[in-house]
Parts: C-alpha cells; structure tokens; sequence
C-alpha cells in the first residue's frame, strides 16, 4: 500500500490522533498570544523610534501613511512567519515525547521488527544540541535581513527549513533505528529531505502545520521502515484488526 495513504488511514484512527491533541492546543495558543504581543510591540517600537518629534529624516519617511503601511505589513508578515514556525516547532517538541510510543505501536502493527540496541535519550538531546547551535547563527542572518522586502522572508523560510527538517528527523529516527542503523545516517536521504521539504511548505500555513504534525511524524515512520529497514507492512495484520 502506498506510504501516503497507509499514513493518512494512521492519522484518522483516535489510537494515534490522541497524542496530538496536546501538541495541538498548546501550539493553537503559542500562536494566538505570541502573534499579538510580537506584532503589537514591534508597531510600539517602530512608532517610538520613528515619532514625529525626534526630526530625522526616517521619522519624516515614516510619517507617510504609504510608507507606515509598508513597514507594518513587512513587520506583519515577518512576525506571522516567525509565529507560525515557532509554534510548529513547539507542537513537534510536545509530539516528540509520543513518537517512540507512535513508531511502537506501527511496528507492532505493520512491520515486527525486532530492534536492537536503541539510541539513548542523551545521545540525541547532545544531536538536536548540535542541530541548535548551528540554527542560532541562521537565525540572527535572518534578524540582520528583515528590513530587506523578500529576502528576509526566504532568509527566515530557511533558517527555519534547517531546524524543522534536522528536529524532525532526529524525532522519527532516533524512535525507529537503532544505534548502529542511526550512527550510519551519516546524510540525510534525499527522499527524506524531499518529504520534510514539503511537510515545511505545508506547516507554513496557519494552523495546518499544527494540526498535520502527527501525519509528518506518522508518514517518516513508515518511510523509515521501508526506506532504510526495507521492510513491507504486513497488511493482514491491519484488516484483521479492523
């Protein structure tokens, strides 16, 4: 069966869609409070330096209503963009903690693979460690860009691509390979980036990416044990569960 559909079916069934609920709401409010108080005091900051009575030239550009339009809706789509990633990422953070029990429960359904030897806790924290640090510098490029129309959107679309791909499939394989398999995943396969790829693009629009975390993580499970472990999902085993 094919690997989206096989997924979707996943996705629908309550005994998997559970443990996203949490991530989900959490991720809903993030977005909701942060995109307010981010929007409202970078206008407060913008409107105190440009005011009227410093006399500078910025503050005479600033006072035409075109041009004010312009930096707010530069300001309202950075921030909408920044929000909409930080809360994803916040919803993928929570949905870890039941990725081992998700990629558990489809190997026990599909797949019977006996695992060896699994990655430690602390080896993948030091893993996403790495991961961050290499974001942080990304990030501040992107701050340094967000006065630049376009550039700043692809430097943020970026920054934020490496994080999303690098925790998401830290998150899928450090549940599904053991030791010896992840330490040989020296480089990301390009199906995988293809796919985390388009999982981004979709998580950039408002509350899809929340609610289609589970499927990212669901369907990179499944690739996982065909791509790598080269395994064929027993479906005997699902119709008869059904």
């Amino acid at each position: 069966m094919n690997i989206f559909w096989l997924s979707l079916k996943d996705f629908t069934r309550f005994e998997f869609f559970k443990y996203a609920l949490l991530s989900i709401a959490v991720g809903f409010s993030l977005m909701i409070i942060l995109g307010y108080y981010s929007f409202t005091s970078v206008k407060d900051y913008l409107d105190a330096l440009f005011a009227p009575e410093s006399d500078s030239i910025f503050a005479w550009f600033y006072s035409f209503s075109l041009v004010s339009f312009l930096i707010h809706s530069l300001n309202f789509l950075a921030v909408s963009f920044f929000v909409i990633f930080a809360s994803s990422a916040v919803s993928l953070f929570l949905l870890s903690f039941f990725t081992p029990l998700i990629a558990t429960k489809i190997n026990a359904k599909y797949y019977n693979h006996e695992p060896k030897e699994k990655m430690g806790d602390l080896a993948l924290f030091f893993q996403m460690f790495k991961v961050l640090l290499k974001f942080i510098p990304l990030f501040f490029l992107a701050l340094i860009l967000f006065f630049i129309p376009f550039i700043n959107l692809i430097a943020f679309f970026l920054a934020f691509y490496y994080l999303f791909h690098n925790a998401l499939i830290l998150e899928v394989l450090g549940a599904v390979l053991d030791k010896k398999k992840f330490k040989e995943q020296t480089n990301t396969p390009f199906e995988f980036k293809f796919y985390t790829l388009i999982f981004y693009v979709l998580a950039s629009f408002p509350f899809v990416g929340l609610i289609l975390q589970l499927f990212f993580v669901i369907f990179l499970i499944h690739l996982s044990y065909q791509k790598i472990y080269f395994l064929s999902p027993k479906l005997s085993n699902v119709s008869s569960s059904i």
